[in-house]
């Protein structure tokens, strides 16, 4: 295994946003993040890297993070001021000492989790027009504007649909039970129904402010329950209907359970995303490769 590289004293000096499996993102302008590799040596942020080309080759989503500027060590991309969904969470939540969840405090509003609901599947539903999917659908994978906006990032795990599911630790991912015949005790194939269990999850977490199981403690016994479907209890209305509906499998795609979600009164009333101009991301590809320029990659001496 390759040792992980500090980054050099010229990005570490900035303030870090986020420490992840394979980068650290650190804030170097007002507007500007950049994301660089724990280890150089591996593939993971060359692989992503191409991800974002061939999504450049494609009309942009609104709901899915732009890139500014990408090397083979580096992406610039947009600083999303909001922070993860994760830490929003966390900020209404009492933690003990070791950060485990203890309960909530409070829950955000229902128009606004109704904007995430559309927001999210959406950008899930862009993904899949172009036959891929995201394969790490988590809380710390989407970020939040200043607008409060969610935006999905992080597309190391991206993989085409029709390929064997590579799973997530629950509740962002489902073990197969007896209903999947020949694939019962693995995560099956990617598609439709792997994303919109995740969703689902995510959908969950947003409205009760804690993913599924949560009062639990962590283990093997939460696969099993989710293995035999042995869900948390939902109420009546149209978000626990969707959340159900996810975690069942019954969306034949993402893009149907997009048009459900857009229907949702948060996502009607409040303001709607926009993608970044193309002109805005030239100007900001330019001031970035002016950092760069000034030797803002150089490794320390």
């Amino acid at each position: 295994m390759s040792p992980i590289v500090q980054p050099p004293r010229r990005i570490s000096k900035h303030r870090l946003l986020s420490l992840g499996a394979t980068g650290w993102v650190y804030q170097i302008d007002t507007d500007i993040a950049l994301k660089y590799p724990r280890d150089p040596a591996t593939a993971n942020l060359v692989q992503e890297n191409n991800i974002y080309d061939d999504f450049e080759k494609h009309e942009p989503s609104p709901y899915v993070i732009q890139s500014f500027l990408r090397l083979p060590n580096a992406n610039f991309m947009p600083l999303l001021s909001g922070g993860s969904l994760q830490k929003r969470l966390e900020s209404n939540q009492r933690l003990d000492n070791r950060h485990n969840f203890l309960s909530v405090l409070r829950l955000e509003p229902t128009q606004t989790v109704e904007r995430w609901a559309a927001e999210l599947s959406g950008a899930v539903a862009w993904l899949e027009s172009l036959s891929l999917v995201h394969g790490d659908l988590r809380p710390e994978n989407l970020l939040l504007d200043a607008e409060d906006h969610l935006k999905l990032v992080d597309f190391d795990c991206v993989d085409k649909i029709g390929n064997d599911s590579q799973g997530n630790p629950p509740p962002w991912a489902r073990v197969l039970g007896s209903e999947a015949g020949a694939q019962r005790g693995s995560f099956g194939i990617n598609g439709p129904r792997t994303e919109q269990f995740a969703i689902g999850s995510l959908l969950f977490t947003m409205t009760r402010g804690h993913e599924p199981y949560a009062e639990l403690e962590p283990g093997p016994h939460i696969v099993d329950l989710l293995q035999d479907m042995k869900f948390p209890e939902l109420g009546h209305g149209h978000l626990d209907a969707i959340i159900d509906a996810c975690w069942k499998g019954l969306y034949d795609s993402v893009e149907s359970l997009a048009k459900e979600t857009a229907g949702l009164n948060g996502a009607v009333t409040l303001p709607r995303a926009e993608a970044l101009d193309q002109g805005y991301i030239s100007e900001m590809r330019d001031r970035c490769q002016r950092l760069v320029d000034e030797g803002l990659l150089e490794t320390d001496e």
